[in-house]
């Protein structure tokens, strides 16, 4: 039973977090195009979100598909209320976005931080260890920057559900690479 709650939320938040992909079919179109109306609900049945989008037969790719089972998987967890639902993502999606781009510079830091044996220059290696540095403190400003907005979104047992649906989804995705779907 468990389970089913996940499952019907990923299903039913589908098209939360995907963009339009296609137009809609003309006469002379050979596409196909298949339609979804999505309703998303919270625990009393209130509408949370609703959808009516046309996309084209094999348009959704495994970035929108991981999307679409965060979505499900954090609001089925939370259990999220229509209001908090419409205050929540956009701030959500915001900081998701922050957080991605300063793991980036990281990565990409620590790749050339990978090759300081290869440099000549000690100086060249403290500017780079300097980024990496400076990266991981941002990543921490920006957790307690986000923490206060989501404490005045949610109350504070719904952001350690929040922050448990984080972790548990990160969980999932190294299963999924691991196992598949």
């Amino acid at each position: 039973m468990y389970y089913i709650k996940y499952i019907i939320a990923f299903f039913v938040a589908a098209s939360f977090v995907l963009p339009l992909t296609a137009q809609q079919p003309t006469a002379k179109s050979k596409t196909r195009v298949d339609t979804t109306r999505t309703v998303l609900r919270d625990q009393h049945g209130n509408v949370v979100f609703q959808s009516f989008e046309w996309r084209a037969e094999g348009t959704i790719d495994r970035k929108d598909q991981l999307r679409s089972k965060k979505v499900a998987h954090f609001t089925a967890a939370i259990g999220l209320t229509s209001k908090e639902a419409e205050r929540f993502w956009p701030v959500y999606n915001e900081y998701d976005e922050k957080l991605g781009n300063l793991r980036i510079e990281q990565r990409r830091a620590l790749s050339q931080l990978s090759n300081f044996e290869n440099m000549n220059n000690e100086r060249d290696v403290k500017i780079l260890l300097d980024a990496y540095v400076n990266s991981c403190v941002q990543e921490s400003v920006l957790f307690q920057e986000y923490y206060k907005k989501f404490c005045t979104i949610l109350s504070p047992s719904k952001v350690v559900r929040l922050y448990l649906a984080e972790d548990d989804f990160k969980r999932q995705l190294l299963d999924y690479l691991r196992n598949g779907w």
